[in-house]
């Protein structure tokens, strides 16, 4: 049975949640590094000391956005697995729901990127919110690798690379393409991303059907 939260619990997780909403505001509009704690906790509409019972640094809010953002995908990946498709099918759906979701949410890739880029140093080992964000990117790995598990049963997909191993094949190749188109988007990237015509779309399209057709069975 779940419990259910006191009114003293539901107000805390209601400006927990406030907090996170104003730094993505600020994370988005200004940058991670401009954003002050002190503009965070004017735009949530609290007291500094309240943003610091919540959170003692932006590092631990954007873990915080991190670990809402791997949620949301990770509902959104978890429902292919509930659908009447054979396994190839489940994989190419899965790489759609990731793809598009980082487009439409680049700042929740900016904070798994982030996330990822910490995860060496020692003096954030303790963070609680490391751990969660970890579990969910497993969970999402999990996902794909059920995925390529299914349709090398059904048939669907070659079975000469160990599912495993395969998932992770996918699932940076997958950062790598969002990682390129973003870096196109902004000023600083690689001078021959300027000779070729690119867009978001055409990326997402042609990066699932060449993943699509190298493991099709």
């Amino acid at each position: 049975m779940i419990k259910e939260l006191s009114r003293k619990e539901r107000e805390k997780l209601m400006r927990r949640e406030a907090i996170i909403d104003a730094a993505e505001y600020l994370f988005d509009t200004h940058g991670f590094d401009s954003a002050t704690m002190e503009e965070i906790a004017e735009k949530a509409e609290l007291g500094k000391g309240t943003l610091y019972l919540h959170f003692k640094s932006k590092v631990s809010i954007y873990l915080a956005i991190c670990e809402r953002g791997s949620n949301m995908l990770n509902q959104e990946m978890g429902k292919v697995l509930t659908q009447d498709l054979n396994g190839l099918q489940m994989v190419e759906k899965i790489g759609q729901v990731y793809l598009n979701f980082i487009r439409e949410n680049p700042l929740y890739f900016n904070a798994f990127n982030y996330y990822e880029s910490i995860l060496d140093q020692e003096k954030y080992s303790d963070n609680p919110m490391i751990e969660k964000c970890e579990d969910n990117a497993r969970e999402a790995m999990t996902f794909i690798v059920r995925a390529l598990q299914v349709g090398m049963q059904d048939g669907s997909i070659k079975d000469s690379i160990d599912p495993k191993e395969l998932g992770i094949i996918i699932w940076g190749a997958s950062k790598g393409v969002m990682h390129m188109a973003f870096m196109k988007q902004k000023q600083q990237h690689h001078k021959f991303l300027d000779d070729v015509e690119v867009s978001f779309e055409s990326l997402i399209e042609n990066f699932i059907t060449l993943i699509g057709s190298g493991i099709k069975n």
